[in-house]
């Protein structure tokens, strides 16, 4: 079924489903339907629970498993409520940075699904439960339909979620729940630039024991800002919840999206001139995909809407989650929680500068059993999590990066159509070149002037024998003049068709030693067997066989790059917390954790070796905070303060995983005496260092003249030894959120983010680098620099009983702000900002 079609029935729904009512609502006992309904508890606080935006009037349980109040937890969380959600007007997950400290996040070729924290890509949870299946924080729109409020963890995970690669933090993502009443609402936004957007929440109160509550929406934003940037989505979410007595409840949540997009990579020739002025480097180069080169021509102007695309790129994906979870309470001191998530996702990404991807069928189930309670053991009161955890998933990826010579095209005077790369570059002939890159995926469509989708085998393989005699000069290699010198074809390490079974234990145990002093400890151990193989060897051998008689391809014995390994991984934690007063904690805290590789689409894929290896597998990460947290003025005022040192790896598509070390101090504030008033405000410092790395290209096109200058890029070189700072993470960021409530009906909202300047790419000395063939060249790395930035976003609410109007102006001052990219393209690729933008958004209510 087409896009458009899916997206007309999905509008026609939504409209309709507004006269299909299962009873009227009452206004004055109904709840707010974008607040997922939490345990009933007592606060001293005077404001309602839906409406309060203080983390000490919102207990969570994603941290440890049982439910814990933010004081007693011994770790720097920020729980964002709904009300903050939409004050901001959350649409991706960059937005995130003007609630929380240290999430800054990069533009990740226009499509990030994962937020930064503390500089690294975060894990993320659907209710507690990791979903996983992606390795970069790049893939599908953040789909806002099911989601009602989100828990930020920085740092680790505990020991009930477990562990991967992504150890700066998590987000937890809270979905709608079901209330008790029959109630709905219809919220239809649009904005200045072209969006347009669409969502029907409706509840309905089944009977005395059961709910459902069905949520849809739609969005079609085209020709959005940027050059031909679209993204058309549809979405369908249905939480149901039965509870037939005290001791029972059963939750199940179903979650389908559907998305059409176009990837961003922005403007292309990143410089100091290019940031501050908006001057652009002129000059066609070529497109061979390595080590290419071109001639400046000059300095021009350009347009900040414009963006480095061909004609017809375009991304796809579809996403299913279904959720079911039980909760067993036998008695007050135990309870038993079964939570189970199963996942289906597919998309592909086409790119005309030319990166190509396809995530094919891919799958992710995850059973967790926790037994929760607390008991008295030498005098010692325990609250315990105790569980299992088992896991599957079966990834399909394969992904071609060795074509993307960005810097090759000229924005200001090439055409969109000019912007390709043909077959001739990318399919090499094997009969007339040794070294293949490339090979066609059969099972794709064709696209662009491509006659396949190309991806790259994860192994790299040598056919011995066959082709030309491409070494002339001797017999350098050991095979004589006139004699085939074979084919080799290059692997990236990356693609990869794997299946990974998990299964853990783990105990976390929170003892409290006197009236003062409470200690943390949790430990896990997984068991991980991991089977992976080439993704296309079949296509490269298919493609092989066009040029060669299978006699020959048959004496070369190429065999499948495939292997399997099982490891164990272990994970701990120990945390304390000081209770200085009923409304004061000091906390400290230390995390271990070893964690398996992680590649393209969250699967693993063989190493250059072509083995799998156990160094790969415990790949360690520490974590040391101390921190401050209290309430003030009758628990109206939050506060919280931290320092902290981490070391990680951070998984890279090209190249080695970076090792990242961090430290720096966090600080969040949140004041709410009122319903009718609150004000946020948050900042993060961050030191944090990359030991090695890989860039696409080594220095700024300005490094050269900017007429008649010869610039080469494309030519991959790293750096390692040294202590660089890390790209994209701004030392210093401040967020603040002020709301105001001026009358019974009509509120306002201020939103501030600051950040300071931030290397694109790496600045490195000569004597770390070496060249694409490891070759020590004495060139040093460097890059352009986003200085400081700010913006400001105001908005403005008239509310009532069944409807509301809403406008928010989104870069109240109109700056010209930049985004930072992958670290690798930092001198091939700048973000333009957004623009300032008017959003009118109006509900109804019943």
């Amino acid at each position: 079924m087409s896009v458009n079609v899916r997206r007309h029935r999905l509008y026609l729904l939504l409209l309709t489903a507004i006269y299909w009512q299962q009873g009227t609502a009452n206004p004055l006992t109904s709840s707010n339907n974008n607040y997922q309904q939490l345990e009933e508890y007592v606060v001293s606080s005077p404001i309602a629970h839906e409406a309060s935006v203080l983390p000490n009037d919102h207990p969570f349980s994603s941290v440890y498993g049982y439910e814990s109040g933010i004081l007693d937890t011994p770790r720097n969380v920020t729980v964002i409520s709904n009300t903050q959600l939409e004050a901001i007007s959350l649409k991706d997950v960059r937005d995130f940075t003007k609630l929380t400290t240290s999430s800054y996040t990069g533009s990740n070729f226009g499509s990030p699904t994962t937020p930064s924290i503390r500089g690294q890509a975060a894990d993320t949870l659907l209710n507690g439960m990791r979903k996983g299946l992606t390795n970069n924080g790049n893939g599908l729109p953040l789909n806002t339909n099911s989601l009602a409020s989100v828990n930020i963890l920085k740092g680790p995970p505990s020991v009930m979620v477990g562990v991967s690669q992504y150890v700066g933090g998590y987000v937890d993502l809270l979905t709608k729940r079901p209330s008790r009443y029959n109630e709905g609402r219809l919220d239809l936004t649009i904005d200045s630039e072209g969006m347009r957007k669409i969502t029907l929440d409706q509840n309905f109160a089944l009977n005395e024991s059961s709910s459902l509550r069905i949520s849809l929406s739609g969005e079609d934003s085209t020709d959005y800002y940027w050059d031909d940037f679209r993204r058309q989505t549809a979405a369908f979410y249905a939480a149901y919840e039965w509870i037939p007595n005290e001791q029972y409840k059963l939750e199940f949540m179903a979650d389908y999206y559907q998305a059409n997009y176009t990837e961003n990579w922005g403007i292309n020739r990143p410089t100091q001139d290019l940031i501050d002025h908006n001057q652009y480097v002129t000059g066609i180069g070529s497109s061979g995909g390595f080590g290419d080169s071109l001639i400046t021509t000059g300095t021009t102007q350009i347009n900040r809407t414009a963006r480095l695309h061909g004609e017809g790129d375009d991304s796809n994906g579809e996403y299913l989650s279904l959720q079911m979870i039980h909760t067993l309470t036998p008695s007050p001191e135990l309870s038993i929680v079964n939570n189970s998530l199963f996942q289906y996702r597919d998309r592909d990404i086409y790119s005309s500068y030319a990166y190509n991807e396809a995530l094919r069928d891919n799958i992710r189930f995850e059973n967790r059993s926790e037994f929760r309670g607390t008991f008295d053991f030498f005098g010692f009161e325990h609250r315990f999590n105790l569980g299992t955890a088992i896991s599957y998933q079966d990834v399909w990826a394969s992904n071609d990066y060795y074509h993307e010579p960005a810097n090759a095209w000229d924005l200001a005077y090439q055409g969109y159509a000019d912007i390709s790369v043909s077959d001739t570059a990318v399919f090499l002939n094997p009969s007339v070149s040794n070294f293949l890159n490339a090979v066609p995926v059969y099972s794709e469509s064709p696209r662009g002037q491509l006659s396949f989708l190309p991806g790259s085998t994860s192994n790299s393989y040598f056919y011995p024998g066959i082709g030309a005699d491409y070494n002339t000069n001797g017999t350098s290699d050991g095979i004589p003049d006139g004699q085939p010198d074979g084919v080799f074809v290059l692997g990236n390490q990356d693609s990869n068709d794997s299946q990974i079974t998990g299964i853990g234990i783990f105990l976390q145990d929170e003892i409290q030693l006197n009236e003062r002093v409470s200690l943390l400890l949790g430990a896990r151990l997984d068991y991980v067997h991991v089977e992976t193989a080439d993704p296309l060897y079949n296509d490269m051998m298919r493609y092989m066989s066009a040029f060669f008689p299978p006699a020959e391809l048959a004496a070369a014995s190429v065999e499948k790059g495939e292997d399997s390994h099982e490891d164990f991984m272990p994970n701990y934690n120990v945390g304390l917390v000081y209770k200085l007063s009923a409304s004061q904690r000091l906390y400290a805290n230390y995390n271990y954790s070893e964690s398996i590789p992680t590649d393209l689409g969250g699967g693993i894929a063989l190493p250059e070796s072509g083995q799998l290896e156990h160094e790969s597998f415990s790949t360690v990460s520490e974590l040391y905070e101390l921190g401050y947290k209290a309430t003030f003025l009758d628990d109206t005022l939050y506060y919280s303060a931290n320092i902290f040192q981490q070391s990680r790896n951070e998984p890279q598509s090209i190249g080695p995983d970076q090792k990242v070390e961090a430290h720096g101090f966090e600080s969040e504030l949140h004041y709410q005496p009122s319903e009718g008033f609150f004000f946020i405000v948050g900042y993060s410092y961050i030191d944090s260092v990359t030991q090695n790395g890989v860039v696409s290209s080594r220095v700024p096109i300005s490094d050269i003249a900017s007429t008649g200058g010869s610039y080469d890029y494309n030519t991959f070189y790293g750096f390692s030894g040294y202590d660089a700072k890390t790209p994209a993470v701004p030392t210093h960021i401040i967020n603040g959120l002020i709301a105001h409530q001026f009358t019974e009906r009509f509120s306002s909202t201020l939103g501030l983010l600051i950040t300071a300047p931030m290397d694109l790419s790496f600045n490195v000395p000569g004597e770390y680098t070496y060249n694409s063939n490891g070759t020590s060249t004495g060139e040093p790395l460097r890059n352009a620099e986003i200085p400081w930035q700010y913006s400001l976003d105001l908005g403005f609410k008239y509310e009532t009983e069944h409807w509301a109007l809403a406008l928010r102006i989104l870069n109240l001052t109109d700056e010209e702000n930049w985004g930072a990219v992958n670290s690798i393209y930092g001198n091939d690729s700048v973000y333009a900002e957004l623009p300032r933008r008017y959003e009118l958004s109006a509900s109804l209510k019943w």
